[in-house]
């Protein structure tokens, strides 16, 4: 090492040197005050003696002829002369001295401080390249790096102060530009200088950490004092761009000085971090373990934001010191550790923060295990804002690593998709969002990726993987879990959750669209199922998930604006959008190529309609389907809105118009659909801002968009447009609410311009070809007006694809026939008349195969040909003449049949006898014998699939619509032919599909045979002559059906039900068949019906025939479950049938309706069982079984039963008044109900949500229903006996223990009960005890005494005759905002609804879409289950027209909330003299059911039509 100079005597003694390596300079440097040297001779003699130093060897050298140039070089004249070439030669030779002395210098300690100070300030000049002595700045670092003359420093007194202006000047002198030789001399100088001090200055560490902070984004400025806690910082954009660029030259002379001084630097950086961490906050530390305890008694010190700020600062550090040298901080992570135990969250956010960034790179379990364990256990922090920020660098990890490090991660990340605090949630979604394809299809979705095989049983965290119900076992396969989370985050609570997670999911189905078109099956099977998981929130029907799954659909899934459309001239021909006239060469040219690419386009963007509609499940094809069908219905009430909007004429109207009409039409259907919006006053008001604008050309614009003339590029230029129009108004704010309705006006899905794409994958791509068919068989059915531009198209699809063009089969043809039988139906005289086409139905008709395409060419003709009456006669001879059972074609003729005794019943008039005595024959002849091994039980669940049935069950099929299609065409004729086949079809259910008592039928054709029947007997139902021939007994047959052994023939027979309920086509009766499914082995498909029941209840109860309606079928229900084949008195059979009355209660019963639903209950105990009057006790034990489960049921969720002001009539056909008063008052007096089962009733309510559903196998054996599913009931802790409920009668009644003898099939063995789901309703209060007056016993009957008692379908004013017909005003309950109650004060009844048309009864169910469809022409049209999935609401919008002040539009349910029904009456209820002057005061509703949504419907995705509530326009 270098030291400071001895004696020069002493240096004379001891280094005499040969004269060759002697100094010869001998000129003066230095000179007297007053007599300075000139500047160029003094750089002159500088330059010659810097020569000669530089040409003197170190070793040998003569130090005597040193001694003098040595003394004056170190005159402060020289090193602070004005002139900078003076310093530059005087700092060279200076530095040569120091070379030639070393390693003792010739200067003492102050003349070295002044010599580096004038290093320090010559090296400044290496900044400038083109500086005039930047060779001697060169040789100066030079010099300083080869002898370490730098280490001289460290033995300075107080050299902080040149060490720091060292490092100063070396890191602002590295420029990106500047010489790497340069950069490295410099960095060697520092290394050289950190290695010999002993310790380095406090600024110096900064200003070597600060350059580290150049790479990482930076906040803007510090947090404001008294702001939030700290938000998150705005990133300098400036500073962002650093992050991607090359590093700059002093972050990598930094990093290289910490990698070579690891030691000393890993000192110093924890010192460092020790006074910025540690010394900001020093009381938010806790000790190692403590971060989760209770102990809340010491008071704990907030940092302060600037505080904050500096651990945010070093926090950035510690994750650039971590990319760069990583080994420097061996002493810091254990302080990071320590921060996350922190009390402080946000200290605990900054911590998780860090590491997780720091685990990005290197290895860091490896590392720091112990921190690594820490920061992992993070996951289950206390704070919420923890685990977001835990989750967020979690799911880097999990993008950017592959190892063991991520892998042990994925399991936690999955379960933060579940976490209770929204803000994780959203954290996690969000998150997922920013993962690439590579990582999603190769990580989280791969059978066989480390993330997938990874056992979470010995998690690192210690987490309980196996919550929420998971199998102990499961603990592999983290990767696609949590994809299936994320899907179930689109029907989360939080709509800020639902949006970043359907976000999310619908960008990885847009990134792997691509593989998923091109056929790849791997892709498919692991994220083809996204769309369907999106589009399942359509069920939800919330405002604010529908604008989001709008915004998703048509910008993600489907995006409007795809293929990207060119800019033009919106609205006009391809030529004058060039701007050019006809006729140019050069024009023609472009036209054709321009024409070419927009079917290109179309093409592409049907291959992605397509695509999706492929991979969407069924419930999903039916939300995907009901979209176009939904905007039919939106353009209705947008087309008179605009009009109001035009009339308004933006607040000034003009004269001769209506001005008071014209502002409540437009204040009704902008109230309309704001309803349809989030914030519906908020866009409300937006609507009104629209009108206001009076844009003209957008009234014009959006008329394009739903007009279904517009082909595509019309409608997206529409839709540019107007955003444009209006983002350009200072209402910009308008677009977010007019955005949403733009989408749903609009023809995006079904337009004119997708027909001809769609047509032509279904000729040409097989890999599409069959979705292609059905999609046009929706368009046709829901939006048949597109086809007009392309209905040439597809009858030339139909002439090539014909039987008698040569194609062997004609399958592939049945949904083009559909499409076109659609079309034809709605637009007859559009249909081409060509005599190919027509001769190509003909042999379709007569030789289809399959049969459904005889049914819909024969459908096609008789509508649309000119001479449908002779095409029809004619097939009618050709059917029949010469017909043969199993010869070629023979079903399609039978198929022919069937529609042309539907549509043309006058040519069949002549060979009706014919026809009838055909298909007799073929129904009645048994000709594939009976398996002799056939097991009479197992045969009762055999099931034959379409394509494994042989001819003879499709033959017996076929026939029997032939039959039931005749009584369809003759629905007003009245005869004795049309009621025995009605009997005919009751037989065979009743006979469980045997036409015959000879039970010779296979099992297979039984199935078949039985749902046939029953579907068939339904949809006679529909027709108010044929239902009235449906007695009470053979119905209760038929509802049998619904737990019939084959799982196929139930649920066949439920969905055509519900079908027909939707629509309002069936007599209210027809529900109580629903409610036999309590017992349905099916789990998913039961709650399904729970879930499509409540809907309906919804729709029903605001319709105007539909008050009560639900509630009143209770007595049916009842009456039904008497004559059930199961029922017993027995206490396991009373028990067992009460769950049939909880299922009802489920799906039914609500606080505003549970006192109607138990006065009907207990109104059925004053009459007598009209079906078996011997046995009327039944119907008693059941009327009070009935009774205690509504109250245990109200008890539960603390609703109150209050006295049911009004009344109402039970079914005369069912309902017997009682033979005396003296019967009446003895069956008022006694009670049925066996002991005990009071107590097992309130049990099975408790735990009817919470426990799980057995699986029950049922059987037909015995007409058992229940009995074969064997399931013992959970054991369950005894709840408090509820408080017993007081009489209801004035007289206590005494307890009676005998009983009457019952039918012995009315009283079965006992059988085992099987477990059903049952609400999960939280109690929230206990039932309050009430007492009322029993109504006299002829209550309820009409005056009339000469009234029919054969009627058996005769309705006792009830509200649900099989006409439909409005039911007598009954007193009800106001708007709901009362609960009646005795001695209460007088409501006023609700305004009477007038002038309003009858209307079928719209469904909402989750898996029937509710839209509007105009009405089918005439009622005895084709079978329109094979016209549409989808369920139709009829609500025309009339043209425009006036309304009354007073009219308002109803509005509809948000998700989960009751809509308030109106009451029945239509004026007030005529009192009784004894009832005059008493008050009737309204049912009370409590404040926790009015803001609350109800948690059912919305954990089961109740949905609510969103067009039931149309507002009449007069």
């Amino acid at each position: 090492m270098v030291r400071p100079s001895r004696a020069p005597a002493e240096e004379d003694a001891e280094n005499a040197q040969p004269s060759s390596n002697t100094l010869e300079f001998n000129e003066p440097l230095s000179w007297k005050a007053g007599k300075a040297i000139p500047v160029a001779t003094l750089i002159k003699r500088l330059t010659t003696l810097s020569k000669q130093l530089s040409l003197l060897e170190q070793e040998g050298v003569d130090r005597d002829s040193l001694a003098i140039p040595a003394k004056e070089l170190a005159q402060v004249g020289l090193m602070l002369h004005r002139d900078n070439g003076v310093k530059a030669f005087t700092a060279c030779c200076l530095a040569d001295m120091l070379r030639l002395h070393a390693p003792d210098a010739p200067y003492t300690a102050q003349q070295l401080k002044d010599i580096f100070s004038c290093f320090v300030s010559c090296l400044k000049g290496l900044e400038d390249p083109d500086a005039t002595y930047y060779q001697q700045y060169i040789c100066l670092l030079d010099s300083l790096s080869t002898v370490k003359s730098v280490v001289l420093i460290s033995d300075i007194p107080d050299c902080e102060e040149v060490t720091l202006s060292l490092f100063t000047s070396f890191f602002d002198i590295a420029k990106p530009d500047g010489s790497k030789n340069v950069e490295y001399h410099m960095t060697d100088i520092l290394i050289q200088l950190i290695d010999e001090c002993n310790s380095l200055p406090t600024e110096v560490v900064d200003i070597i950490m600060a350059q580290f902070l150049r790479m990482a984004p930076s906040p803007v400025q510090p947090p404001k004092k008294g702001g939030a806690a700290r938000a998150d910082p705005k990133i300098d954009e400036k500073q962002t761009r650093l992050t991607n660029a090359v590093p700059p030259p002093a972050y990598n002379m930094a990093k290289n000085i910490c990698n070579t001084c690891v030691d000393k630097m890993a000192r110093h950086i924890c010192q460092y971090f020790s006074e910025v961490i540690l010394d900001a906050a020093p009381s938010s530390r806790r000790k190692l373990g403590s971060v989760d305890g209770e102990d809340e008694d010491a008071p704990v010190h907030e940092p302060s934001h600037e505080e904050l700020h500096d651990l945010d600062k070093a926090h950035q550090l510690a994750k650039e010191l971590w990319k760069a040298c990583p080994q420097v901080l061996q002493n810091v992570i254990p302080q990071l550790e320590q921060e996350l135990l922190a009390d402080n969250g946000e200290i605990r956010k900054l911590a998780c923060e860090t590491i997780g960034d720091m685990a990005l790179t290197g290895n860091f379990l490896s590392s720091a295990p112990a921190t690594w364990k820490v920061w992992v256990s993070r996951a289950n922090d206390k704070s919420p804002g923890v685990r977001a920020k835990w989750v967020q660098a979690a799911v880097r990890i999990l993008k950017e690593r592959s190892d063991s490090m991520a892998i042990q991660l994925v399991d936690l990340i999955a379960i933060k998709l579940n976490d209770l605090d929204d803000a994780v949630r959203f954290a996690v979604c969000e998150s997922l969002r920013s993962l690439d394809y590579a990582t999603i299809t190769t990580k989280l979705a791969a059978d066989q990726s480390p993330f997938n095989l990874y056992d979470s049983s010995n998690s690192i965290a210690g987490t309980n993987t196996n919550r929420k119900g998971k199998a102990e076992g499961d603990t592999k396969g983290w990767g696609k879990k949590i994809l299936l989370t994320l899907a179930e985050r689109v029907r989360d609570k939080k709509i800020h959750v639902r949006l970043e997670g359907m976000r999310c999911l619908a960008r990885m189905w847009d990134m792997a669209y691509k593989d998923i078109a091109k056929g790849d099956d791997v892709v498919f099977a692991q994220l083809g199922w996204i769309p369907s998981k999106i589009l399942d929130t359509f069920y939800i029907n919330d405002p604010e998930v529908n604008v989001l799954l709008d915004h998703v659909l048509h910008e993600i899934l489907i995006p409007v604006n795809y293929p990207p459309i060119e800019k033009e001239r919106y609205g006009m021909e391809p030529e004058k959008a060039n701007g050019n006239a006809k006729g140019k060469g050069k024009d023609k040219d472009d036209s054709k190529e321009r024409e070419r690419e927009i079917l290109e386009g179309d093409k592409i963007r049907v291959r992605r309609l397509l695509v999706l509609v492929k991979g969407l499940d069924t419930k999903a094809k039916r939300a995907l389907f009901a979209v176009p069908l939904r905007q039919i219905s939106y353009a209705k009430v947008m087309e008179v809105f605009l009009k109001a909007c035009e009339d308004n004429n933006g607040g000034v109207i003009e004269e001769g118009i209506d001005e008071v009409s014209v502002r409540i039409t437009l204040d009704k259907f902008s109230a309309w659909l704001s309803q349809k919006l989030p914030e519906p006053p908020k866009a409300k008001e937006n609507l009104q801002k629209f009108a206001k604008l009076h844009d003209r050309r957008c009234y014009q614009l959006i008329r394009f968009c739903f007009n279904p003339e517009s082909d595509y590029r019309t409608v997206v230029k529409a839709l540019k447009e107007i955003k444009k129009r209006i983002g350009e108004s200072s209402q910009s704010g308008i677009l977010d609410s007019l955005t949403p309705l733009l989408y749903r006006v609009s023809q995006l899905i079904y337009n004119k311009s997708h027909v001809a794409p769609i047509v032509e994958f279904s000729r040409t791509d097989p890999a599409l070809g069959s979705t292609a068919h059905e999609v046009l068989k929706e368009m046709s059915g829901s939006n048949p007006a597109v086809f007009k531009a392309n209905v040439k198209a597809l009858s030339d699809l139909l002439q090539e694809q014909s039987p008698s063009s040569g194609s062997p089969d004609s399958s592939g043809a049945v949904d083009t026939l559909k499409a076109c039988a659609g079309f034809a139906k709605s637009y007859p005289k559009d249909m081409p008349q060509e005599r190919k086409l027509l001769q190509a139905l003909v042999s379709f008709a007569l030789t289809g195969s399959p049969p459904a395409a005889a049914k819909h060419a024969v459908t096609i003709l008789m509508h649309s040909a000119a001479r449908k009456e002779i095409y029809a006669s004619d097939l009618v001879k050709r059917c029949i003449k010469d017909f043969k059972f199993g010869e070629e074609h023979f079903l399609a003729k039978l198929a022919c049949l069937g529609q042309l005794v539907l549509l043309a019943p006058e040519q069949c008039e002549d060979d009706n006898k014919a026809i009838k005595e055909l298909v007799t024959d073929i129904i009645v002849k048994v000709r594939t014998p009976k398996p002799d091994d056939e097991n009479e039980e197992e045969s009762k669940t055999v099931w034959a699939d379409d394509s494994e049935l042989d001819d003879e069950i499709k033959a017996k099929l076929l026939a029997l619509r032939v039959l039931v299609n005749r009584l369809r065409a003759n629905a007003d004729v009245a005869n004795s032919e049309n009621a025995s086949v009605v009997k005919s079809l009751n037989k065979i259910v009743a006979n469980e599909g045997e036409p015959l008592g000879a039970k010779s039928t296979p099992a297979t054709h039984r199935s078949r045979l039985r749902l046939a029947a029953a579907q068939h007997l339904l949809k006679l139902a529909t027709y108010k002559s044929y239902d009235d021939l449906i007695t009470a007994v053979e119905f209760n047959r038929l509802a049998v059906v619904a737990q019939d052994g084959c799982l196929q023939v139930r649920q066949g027979f439920i969905n055509k039900l519900k079908k027909y309920l939707a629509a309002g086509k069936l007599n209210a009766r027809y529900y109580t068949i629903i409610f036999l499914m309590a017992y349905e082995p099916n789990e998913d498909w039961r709650e399904e019906v729970v879930t499509w029941v409540r809907a309906r209840t919804i729709q029903v109860s605001k319709s105007a025939s539909g008050s009560n309606v639900m509630e009143g079928i209770f007595a049916r229900l009842m009456s039904l479950l008497v004559h059930h084949p199961d029922y017993g008195t027995q206490v396991k059979d009373l028990t067992d049938f009460s769950k049939y009355i909880l299922f009802y209660l489920r799906a039914v019963a609500n606080e505003e309706n549970i006192s109607l639903i138990h006065y009907v209950a207990q109104r059925a105990k004053q009459f007598r069982d009209r079906l078996s009057p011997d046995n009327s006790d039944n119907l008693y034990y059941l009327s009070e079984l009935s009774q205690a489960v509504i109250r245990h049921y109200a008890e539960h969720h603390r609703w109150s039963i209050q006295t049911w002001p009004g009344k109402l009539r039970l079914p005369a056909a069912l309902f017997a008044p009682m033979q005396n008063a003296q019967e009446s008052q003895e069956i008022s007096n006694k009670t049925f109900l066996p002991e005990g089962v009071d107590k097992k009733l309130g049990a099975l309510v408790r735990t009817s949500r919470n426990t799980t559903a057995a699986t029950a196998t049922i059987s037909s054996a015995g007409r058992k229903r229940k009995n074969e599913a064997s399931a013992s009931s959970p054991a369950t802790t005894p709840a408090p006996k509820p408080k017993k409920a007081k009489p209801e009668s004035s007289s206590k009644p005494k307890k009676v223990t005998k009983r009457r003898a019952t039918r012995h099939e009315s009283t079965p063995p006992p059988t085992k009960p099987s477990e059903r789901r049952r609400s999960g309703r939280t109690a929230v209060a206990k039932v309050r005890s009430y007492k009322e007056d029993l109504p006299s016993d002829d209550e309820g009957f009409s005056d009339d005494e000469d009234e029919d008692a054969s009627d058996v379908d005769q309705e006792m004013d009830d509200g649900t005759s099989s006409d439909q017909s409005e039911p007598e005003p009954r007193p009800r309950r106001a708007s709901g905002r009362g609960r009646t109650s005795i001695g209460g004060s007088a409501k006023k009844p609700p305004p009477t609804r007038k002038g309003k048309e009858k209307e079928k009864v719209d469904a909402t169910e989750p898996d029937e879409m509710e839209v509007d469809e105009p009405e089918p022409e005439e009622e005895n049209e084709e079978d329109k289950e094979e016209e549409t999935s989808a369920a139709i609401a009829v609500a025309p919008v009339a043209p425009m027209a006036t309304t009354s002040p007073n009219v308002t539009p109803t509005k509809t349910a948000a998700l989960g909330k009751r809509t308030t029904r109106a009451a029945a009456g239509k004026g007030k209820t005529e009192e009784k003299a004894e009832g005059k002057g008493k008050a009737v005061a309204g049912r009370r509703r409590s404040g926790r059911g009015r803001n609350k949504k109800n948690e059912d419907e919305e954990e089961a995705g109740v949905e609510s039509s969103e067009l039931s509530d149309v507002p009449d326009e007069s």
